[in-house]
């Protein structure tokens, strides 16, 4: 009886390709971390050396060349790590969570990859104070480099939508007590006004 040959599956390009989607994500969770990082618990920037060496960290998220395109108001259209580290630094906000999910990513090659994610952001202004509820899109593109590290070549924000919550400014509140206390104090407020 003759042995027939029986082809040997390798794990290799699947074990890669999931290896360079869990770098992404961890990418993806550090760029978001340190957007949040440049702001204080007390909803205040950092001091202008941290908010510099934050914005700096976040910037090196990004490739050499990287393109960022918010459109007008959000950045506008950028190219290249600086930029993008001027960019951070002069942020519009006082106060920012970002919240990153959804993710969709395709590992197109050993060094390139696409990927689509939701964000879904609470912010206060830095102008005013106000809340600012934000939902996008972005989709980006990332590469990864010589020595082995992703990093994200472009992010193009899409479908971006902004809302200010209320015409009221209120702080926000880090649990349900204190929320309840500022909406009982806004309102009492409004009606001593009326």
């Amino acid at each position: 009886m003759a042995e027939r040959d029986t082809p040997v599956l390798s794990l290799e390009a699947p074990v890669a390709r999931l290896e360079a989607v869990d770098a992404i994500r961890s990418l993806k969770a550090r760029y978001g971390a340190l957007a949040d990082a440049k702001y204080t618990s007390d909803y205040q920037r950092q001091p202008p050396h941290v908010m510099r060496e934050i914005a700096l960290q976040q910037a090196a998220c990004f490739t050499e060349r990287a393109v960022w395109i918010g459109g007008a108001g959000f950045g506008n259209d950028l190219t290249g790590r600086a930029a993008l580290g001027e960019w951070f630094q002069r942020s519009p906000w006082r106060f920012a969570m970002h919240y990153y999910v959804s993710e969709e990513l395709e590992v197109t090659d050993a060094t390139h990859a696409t990927g689509t994610w939701r964000l879904w952001q609470l912010a206060l202004r830095d102008d005013d104070a106000h809340a600012v509820l934000l939902g996008a899109v972005t989709n980006e593109k990332y590469e990864r480099t010589p020595t082995g590290t992703w990093l994200i070549s472009e992010m193009r924000f899409t479908q971006l939508h902004m809302m200010e919550p209320d015409d009221r400014m209120l702080p926000l509140a880090s649990d349900f007590a204190s929320l309840t206390a500022l909406r009982k104090s806004a309102c009492s407020e409004m009606t001593r006004t009326v």
